[in-house]
């Protein structure tokens, strides 16, 4: 006759040390292929571990690695040039810029300086422009309400031949006497303009089109540097223009733009401009001297910027005509 076992039972010491084991204890679980046992608290910490390690991973990477957006950079322009407030805050003002042109061997071929007036007005800007003939006529050109009027030695003269004798003219059949005048302006107002509804910005990359086989930073300003590039288009009903702009990584300034001006006909015409000596005049940053090249990497171009103002108030009636001017107004 077999004897009966009867159940152990555990010992008060034994009941103890069952009531200190720790609570993770029962989630252990078996790997069935591999018999090792993991603590979950373990897988826990591990993941855990993990989420904090993307974290931060992905704030260094969207905050130090990757290029910003489109509109991101614009804004890190737009405050590396003064901020939008301060842009704001200019209502009035003149410049004068002084082109130089260069033939393909180097001589200098012709300086004219051109002093730009300007106010703004709720979105739209008022331009005159002040400058001299190659007989040492001084010219003005500028609009008011009546329309575009010039004079050159004091005396009315026809505001599209007098621009077109300067230069300001393109080869649009739309094209008016302030055209040169407005897109000096434009160029001069950016990044701010980048701001204007119906443009669209976006990264772009350094070899859409070079114009030149060398880069005149490089090779000419001692600036080694991979930039950041900013394509920008318009919506349809805007405009029809591409931009690249060319930005330097640490100072969000603006050192080289590519301009393409879609022609009547639907071709684009592509200028390269360089852009340097950035200096702060009434809280704007902006450079002070553009360059183009030839080919062969002499200067074709270069405009140098002086006698900045933006804080001198213009007269009431500065961009009006003189009296008697009516009879040569150019809607």
């Amino acid at each position: 006759m077999k004897e009966k076992i009867k159940p152990s039972v555990p010992s008060k010491e034994q009941q103890k040390q069952e009531e200190q084991t720790p609570w993770y204890a029962g989630l252990e679980v078996k790997d069935l292929m591999n018999p090792i046992t993991i603590s979950r608290v373990r897988l826990m910490q591990y993941g855990v571990a993990l989420l904090i390690f993307a974290t931060a991973g992905y704030y260094a990477w969207d905050n130090f690695l990757r290029q910003p957006s489109g509109f991101e950079l614009v804004d890190k322009m737009v405050d590396a040039a003064g901020g939008m407030e301060s842009w704001n805050a200019v209502k009035e003002g003149q410049f004068t810029r002084t082109q130089y042109l260069y033939g393909q061997n180097g001589e200098q071929l012709s300086e004219i300086a051109q002093t730009f007036y300007f106010r703004k007005n709720n979105g739209n800007v008022q331009l005159k422009v002040k400058s001299q003939t190659t007989d040492g006529d001084v010219v003005q050109i500028s609009k008011d309400g009546t329309g575009y009027w010039a004079t050159k030695a004091d005396i009315p003269a026809d505001p599209k031949l007098t621009s077109g004798e300067l230069g300001m003219m393109c080869d649009s059949k739309w094209c008016n006497p302030d055209c040169a005048a407005s897109m000096a302006f434009y160029k001069f107002s950016m990044p701010f303009k980048l701001t204007d509804n119906g443009v669209r910005p976006d990264n772009g990359t350094v070899t859409d089109f070079a114009m030149i086989n060398f880069d005149p930073l490089k090779e000419v300003f001692g600036m080694d540097l991979q930039p950041l590039v900013l394509d920008v288009g318009y919506q349809p009903n805007v405009g029809k223009d591409r931009w690249k702009f060319y930005v330097h990584p640490e100072t969000n300034l603006i050192y080289k733009i590519d301009y393409l001006n879609k022609s009547d006909w639907g071709e684009y015409r592509p200028e390269e401009m360089f852009w340097t000596d950035h200096k702060t005049v009434d809280g704007i940053t902006f450079s002070h001297q553009w360059h183009r090249y030839w080919g062969n990497g002499k200067i074709m171009e270069k405009y140098v910027f002086s006698d900045v103002d933006f804080s001198t108030a213009l007269g009431a009636d500065f961009f009006n005509r003189p009296d008697g001017h009516e009879l040569l107004s150019v809607k």
